[in-house]
């Protein structure tokens, strides 16, 4: 974080003392007789990223403007790595894609430029899409960020396990209690089966069960801390019994393990992204696939997660029509129904929604209940990723081997406070 923070003051020298002096702007037409290529970086990395090359193709090959897209195609961290460095040297891709999280950091050092203008491009419907999915993209209601997929955090359950626990296969817990109740019955150590585990970087699934426990991460303002509260400890004591006092699962395990037993069939129920259903599907787990248990009180509320086009401030203003133009191409119909039903992410298009095909997929189907009623979590904040990073998942680790929860909570709670007051 430390040398993501370099980066971006390198940047804001930079704009301060004008783009043009940080080196020479980039050309407009790349190629001849008015055709453009336009650069592009993401961090689609797993199958996810081949069904991304294949709509890229498409594009290229049949697009009348004479675009072609090149991709670039890295990790998440090294994007975020790279980027602020090669924004302010002048030599950023045109576009690039961004989670949700990170996109604040890079609206407050002017490192995107607005996109607002995008509405207004003849063909794009903006009623089609999700409020909150607009929301994503946005920073006091300017627009930065341009849809591309949202998500949020799923229950998923293997069948099997349920079964041979004695439980109905096709009954998932409905609540966080219910969860609690059946996770000890799903686990059996003499089979090397965990009834459920909680990643060591786990913080959207704890920041979900805390909300529908009636707790906060801060005030409505984002300018204090509100996570040490009864709420917040009622949950961090019951994670911490499952996993350490009742051994329900590992006590010290990443995402990519969690997934690795639920891939193997060696976990009954696990709280993940859609991306998980690729995996379940080709290792053939007999499994489901849920929105996220709710509170006692019953009401629907989850966290709205999502990545998003995004033009860096050095993309030559030139290119804007032409990166609108794939935008717009990815924000078709035909386009969100294959993402949704190849890749098993919910849609944020209503005519994706409405699609025949789309309603009788099983999965997409039960997923967008969720996308209905989810919203972004601390919406246009550049703090949450220190958060995360720096307080949030390192207290998860402590929490899981067994420390002191209210210590734990309260040093948290303090943490938070001296960032959120940081300018």
């Amino acid at each position: 974080m430390a040398e993501f923070k370099k980066y971006f003051i390198i940047l804001i020298t930079c704009i301060v003392v004008g783009l043009a002096a940080c080196g020479g702007e980039k050309d407009a037409d790349d190629n001849k007789d008015g055709e453009v290529t336009l650069t592009m970086w993401n961090g689609f990395t797993a199958s996810d990223g081949e069904i991304l090359k294949e709509i890229v193709k498409d594009f290229n090959k049949n697009n009348d403007k004479g675009i072609t897209v090149k991709m670039d195609t890295m990790t998440w961290a090294n994007l975020n790595e790279k980027l602020p460095s090669a924004i302010s040297a002048q030599s950023a891709p045109d576009f690039v894609l961004l989670n949700y999280a990170d996109f604040a950091q890079y609206v407050k050092n002017g490192a995107v430029q607005p996109l607002d203008d995008f509405w207004e491009v003849d063909g794009v419907d903006k009623n089609d899409f999700s409020e909150a999915a607009i929301q994503l993209g946005q920073s006091e209601d300017v627009q930065y960020f341009i849809p591309m997929q949202v998500q949020g955090m799923y229950l998923y359950w293997n069948k099997d396990l349920f079964e041979a626990a004695g439980l109905d296969p096709e009954t998932p817990p409905k609540t966080w209690d219910e969860l609690i109740e059946m996770a000890p019955k799903l686990t059996d150590a003499s089979k090397n089966v965990s009834g459920f585990a909680f990643a060591r970087e786990g913080s959207p699934a704890l920041y979900n069960w805390i909300l529908d426990n009636g707790g906060s991460l801060t005030n409505e303002d984002q300018t204090k801390s509100e996570f040490a509260s009864a709420a917040t400890l009622d949950v961090l004591e019951k994670i911490q019994t499952l996993i350490h006092k009742e051994k329900v699962g590992p006590e010290f395990i990443s995402g990519t393990e969690v997934d690795n037993l639920m891939n193997a069939g060696q976990l009954a129920m696990e709280i993940n992204g859609p991306w998980l259903n690729n995996g379940l599907k080709k290792n053939e787990i007999n499994y489901g696939v849920t929105t996220l248990p709710l509170g006692n009180d019953g009401k629907e509320q989850a966290i709205m997660d999502g990545i998003g086009f995004g033009i860096p401030a050095s993309t030559d203003t030139s290119k804007k029509d032409a990166i609108y133009e794939f935008a717009k191409y990815w924000n078709t119909t035909e386009v969100g129904k294959k993402w949704s039903i190849e890749n098993g992410f919910p849609p944020y298009l209503q005519s994706v929604a409405d699609d025949p095909e789309v309603k009788e997929n099983e999965i997409v189907t039960e997923l967008f209940k969720q996308i209905e009623y989810s919203e972004p979590f601390m919406l246009g904040s550049d703090k949450l990723p220190t958060i995360n990073n720096d307080i949030i998942n390192p207290m998860i680790e402590k929490l899981l081997a067994g420390e002191d929860t209210e210590k734990l909570m309260n040093e948290a709670n303090e943490a938070i406070d001296m960032i959120l007051s940081e300018e």
